[in-house]
Protein backbone atom coordinates (compact mmCIF):
# COMPACT_ATOMS: atom_id res chain seq x y z
CA UNK A 1 0.00 0.00 0.00
CA UNK A 2 1.14 3.54 -1.00
CA UNK A 3 1.88 5.84 1.99
CA UNK A 4 0.70 9.40 2.06
CA UNK A 5 3.92 11.22 0.94
CA UNK A 6 3.62 8.47 -1.73
CA UNK A 7 -0.01 9.43 -2.95
CA UNK A 8 1.23 13.50 -2.38
CA UNK A 9 4.21 13.06 -4.88
CA UNK A 10 1.84 11.35 -7.39
CA UNK A 11 -0.57 14.03 -7.32
CA UNK A 12 2.16 16.86 -7.36
CA UNK A 13 3.57 15.04 -10.85
CA UNK A 14 -0.68 14.58 -11.82
CA UNK A 15 -1.02 18.14 -11.41
CA UNK A 16 1.67 19.49 -13.33
CA UNK A 17 0.96 16.55 -16.00
CA UNK A 18 -2.58 18.29 -16.30
CA UNK A 19 -1.52 22.30 -16.30
CA UNK A 20 0.70 20.86 -19.22
CA UNK A 21 -1.92 19.45 -21.21
CA UNK A 22 -4.30 22.02 -20.26
CA UNK A 23 -1.71 25.33 -21.58
CA UNK A 24 -1.30 23.15 -24.62
CA UNK A 25 -5.46 22.46 -25.34
CA UNK A 26 -5.84 26.16 -24.35
CA UNK A 27 -3.72 27.49 -27.28
CA UNK A 28 -5.46 25.29 -29.90
CA UNK A 29 -8.47 26.56 -28.46
CA UNK A 30 -8.20 30.53 -28.35
CA UNK A 31 -7.00 29.53 -31.61
CA UNK A 32 -10.34 28.11 -32.92
CA UNK A 33 -11.96 31.02 -31.31
CA UNK A 34 -9.93 33.68 -32.99
CA UNK A 35 -10.25 31.93 -36.09
CA UNK A 36 -14.02 32.02 -35.65
CA UNK A 37 -14.46 35.30 -34.57
CA UNK A 38 -12.55 36.29 -37.67
CA UNK A 39 -15.00 34.17 -39.72
CA UNK A 40 -17.80 36.13 -38.38
CA UNK A 41 -16.42 39.81 -37.84
CA UNK A 42 -17.03 39.68 -34.18
CA UNK A 43 -14.74 41.38 -31.68
CA UNK A 44 -14.37 41.06 -27.66
CA UNK A 45 -17.20 43.83 -27.18
CA UNK A 46 -19.29 41.79 -29.23
CA UNK A 47 -19.11 39.07 -26.97
CA UNK A 48 -19.25 41.07 -24.10
CA UNK A 49 -22.91 42.60 -25.63
CA UNK A 50 -24.34 38.75 -25.84
CA UNK A 51 -22.86 38.08 -22.34
CA UNK A 52 -24.77 40.78 -20.29
CA UNK A 53 -28.28 39.32 -21.34
CA UNK A 54 -27.32 35.67 -20.81
CA UNK A 55 -29.57 34.06 -18.19
CA UNK A 56 -31.56 37.10 -17.66
CA UNK A 57 -35.56 37.78 -19.02
CA UNK A 58 -34.84 41.57 -18.90
CA UNK A 59 -31.05 41.43 -19.86
CA UNK A 60 -29.89 42.88 -16.50
CA UNK A 61 -26.64 41.48 -14.90
CA UNK A 62 -27.16 39.98 -11.35
CA UNK A 63 -23.90 39.64 -9.35
CA UNK A 64 -22.73 36.47 -8.60
CA UNK A 65 -23.32 35.67 -5.12
CA UNK A 66 -20.08 35.14 -2.97
CA UNK A 67 -19.73 31.83 -1.28
CA UNK A 68 -21.12 30.96 2.06
CA UNK A 69 -20.21 27.11 2.10
CA UNK A 70 -16.77 25.69 1.30
CA UNK A 71 -15.71 21.24 0.92
CA UNK A 72 -12.86 20.86 3.51
CA UNK A 73 -11.84 17.81 1.31
CA UNK A 74 -12.33 19.40 -2.65
CA UNK A 75 -11.92 23.12 -1.83
CA UNK A 76 -15.55 23.34 -3.80
CA UNK A 77 -17.64 26.15 -2.48
CA UNK A 78 -21.61 26.93 -3.06
CA UNK A 79 -23.44 30.02 -2.16
CA UNK A 80 -26.35 28.65 -0.15
CA UNK A 81 -28.73 29.55 -3.11
CA UNK A 82 -30.02 27.09 -5.89
CA UNK A 83 -29.46 23.23 -6.05
CA UNK A 84 -27.05 22.33 -3.42
CA UNK A 85 -23.96 20.24 -4.65
CA UNK A 86 -23.41 16.23 -3.99
CA UNK A 87 -21.10 17.55 -1.37
CA UNK A 88 -23.51 18.84 0.84
CA UNK A 89 -26.87 18.54 -0.64
CA UNK A 90 -27.09 15.53 2.28
CA UNK A 91 -25.43 16.94 5.58
CA UNK A 92 -27.12 16.66 8.29
CA UNK A 93 -25.25 19.94 9.76
CA UNK A 94 -24.54 22.54 7.20
CA UNK A 95 -22.30 25.21 9.52
CA UNK A 96 -19.60 22.89 9.88
CA UNK A 97 -19.01 23.84 5.64
CA UNK A 98 -19.77 27.25 6.72
CA UNK A 99 -16.56 29.57 5.52
CA UNK A 100 -15.51 32.11 8.15
CA UNK A 101 -18.48 30.81 10.53
CA UNK A 102 -17.20 32.83 13.34
CA UNK A 103 -17.33 36.22 11.89
CA UNK A 104 -20.25 35.29 10.30
CA UNK A 105 -22.01 34.85 13.90
CA UNK A 106 -20.28 37.62 15.06
CA UNK A 107 -21.67 39.78 12.22
CA UNK A 108 -25.07 38.16 12.88
CA UNK A 109 -24.77 39.38 16.78
CA UNK A 110 -24.38 43.07 15.58
CA UNK A 111 -27.01 43.05 13.66
CA UNK A 112 -29.34 41.47 15.85
CA UNK A 113 -28.27 43.85 18.77
CA UNK A 114 -28.65 47.21 16.26
CA UNK A 115 -32.33 46.29 15.54
CA UNK A 116 -33.00 45.79 19.20
CA UNK A 117 -31.23 48.78 19.88
CA UNK A 118 -29.27 46.93 22.64
CA UNK A 119 -25.28 46.88 22.54
CA UNK A 120 -23.59 44.33 22.22
CA UNK A 121 -20.16 45.66 23.89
Amino acid sequence: MATLAQLEDQIRKLQRRADVLRGKESVEVIAKIRAMMDEYGLTTADLAKAGAGAGSKNGAVRPKLPPKYRDPLSGATWSGHARPPAWIKDAPDRSVYLIDAVSRKNGATKRASRKSGRSTA
